[in-house]
């Protein structure tokens, strides 16, 4: 008969069955600091993309018939932009949250880095979950729709959308800021 230790006979202790052996951090300080430089960056793209949407592209659509629009949005939105802005989105936001637990499991030290990491998580994850509203009255238009219905989805969309690009394009400079936090201390 065999010892027990924590429901392991110490053969199977010692051999290491049953057991998982997670590494004491899963991020070094070099890992954290290109997490955060990816942060950044991603953060820019995805503000950028939002910024041009919403200062230049849909003031632009609001003098032109909305069913143009809606043709325009079949092409490009769910076309191309259907791999794209999720790409944006989701790499910000990822980048973001492992940034922040960077910061919370002490992989990524400064003074002051724990509310621009955090804040920025927050707002790119608000942006993200934002689109769960606005992305539903883009989709319906991937066939032709009557006028009230595509009249209604384009006040729709850019009214969540808006919401979301503010979240977005705040969470750049936050992001800046984190960076910048960090690489004050070096």
């Amino acid at each position: 008969m065999r010892l027990r230790r924590n429901g392991y006979s110490v053969l199977a202790a010692e051999l290491g069955i049953g057991q998982r052996r997670w590494p004491e951090k899963l991020m070094t300080p070099q890992t954290g600091h290109a997490v955060l430089i990816l942060t950044a960056g991603f953060a820019g793209l995805l503000a950028g993309a939002s910024a041009d949407r919403y200062l230049v592209q849909v003031p632009g659509w609001r003098h032109l018939d909305v069913m143009t629009w809606a043709e325009h949005s079949r092409h490009a939105d769910l076309g191309n932009g259907r791999f794209w802005y999720p790409l944006l989105a989701f790499a910000a936001t990822g980048f973001s949250i492992a940034t922040a637990i960077a910061v919370r499991q002490h992989v990524l030290v400064a003074s002051g880095l724990e509310f621009p990491a955090y804040l920025a998580a927050l707002f790119e994850l608000l942006g993200l979950s934002i689109t769960v509203l606005a992305a539903p009255n883009l989709i319906r238009l991937r066939r032709p729709q009557d006028l009230a219905t595509t009249e209604r989805s384009f006040r729709l969309f850019h009214r969540w959308g808006l919401l979301r690009a503010a979240f977005q394009i705040m969470a750049f400079p936050i992001s800046l800021w984190a960076v910048w936090v960090l690489v004050r201390v070096r």
